[in-house]
């Protein structure tokens, strides 16, 4: 299977960098020749940068791989843009312990949250154009932390999405993928006219990030729908339409101005040449 565009690869990854670097500012997004005020991403790039490193080394998912690299994150910093663990969700964090304690790299709690959303790129671009393989492989990295229901097939539709804008899908298409098989109602809800949600935070931030990027014309424009949503919708907005505009379309003052850009370009390298 041909591999996605590298543009497009680096786009989805720098485009989550760059606002979850936004998303750490109060008030509106800066003017795009502006460069960001730290540059400093969140936990999601720093989850992003380990999973993608797990599967160009394993060749797949590996669960207890991804689990022992997320350890190390929030031990030692590793692959964080500060280079320490200076920000992490809490469930994720609740993960991480009880991995330490029982080696089991499967969360058993049926919990919930919306920190998933932000680490779903490295599978959809390893496995971009074999859609089923994707699907499976992002449930199976989700469930290591959030193995609700809901969580999962919010994380699955994003990457159902991410496959479309990492082939050159039209943006319809990207928005309405064809839904993965046997979502549950309130992730099918996001493909459909009238959506109910209920109280599903991964939903609710996807929901956002999805008007976001139907309701502009450019990454800027997107980000500035999306900041009042939160961190995770911005997070959700960055890989997406990061993958959709490509590199070359993030504001060249925001990306220049990411803390350790070469993680960016390392993760985006060895995902395409797995």
């Amino acid at each position: 299977m041909p591999k996605p565009d590298a543009d497009k690869v680096l786009g989805c990854l720098t485009g989550l960098a760059v606002c979850e670097a936004l998303a750490e500012l109060s008030g509106t997004t800066p003017p795009v020749t502006e460069p960001l005020k730290s540059g400093l991403w969140g936990d999601g790039t720093s989850m992003t940068l380990a999973v993608a490193e797990s599967l160009a080394e394993c060749g797949g998912v590996d669960e207890r791989d991804q689990m022992v690299r997320l350890t190390s994150w929030f031990r030692y910093g590793y692959q964080s843009s500060g280079e320490t663990c200076d920000r992490i969700d809490d469930t994720v964090k609740a993960a991480i312990l009880r991995f330490e304690r029982t080696w089991d790299p499967i969360d058993q709690d049926r919990t919930q949250g919306d920190a998933c959303l932000a680490r779903v790129a490295p599978t959809a671009i390893f496995f971009a154009g074999s859609r089923e393989a994707a699907l499976d492989a992002c449930a199976r990295a989700t469930r290591i932390t959030h193995s609700d229901l809901r969580s999962v097939d919010a994380c699955r539709l994003l990457a159902a999405m991410l496959d479309e804008a990492l082939t050159g899908a039209d943006r319809q298409r990207v928005l309405r993928p064809q839904p993965p098989e046997g979502l549950c109602p309130e992730a099918a809800s996001l493909c459909a006219a009238a959506q109910a949600l209920g109280d599903c935070p991964a939903c609710l931030a996807l929901a956002a990030a999805m008007n976001a990027f139907a309701g502009s014309d450019s990454f800027a424009d997107g980000c500035a729908l999306c900041l009042p949503s939160g961190p995770r919708a911005m997070a959700a907005y960055g890989q997406l339409a990061g993958a959709w505009y490509g590199f070359e379309a993030i504001p060249e003052a925001w990306r220049r101005s990411l803390a350790r850009v070469e993680l960016l370009q390392k993760a985006a390298d060895s995902l395409l040449k797995s």
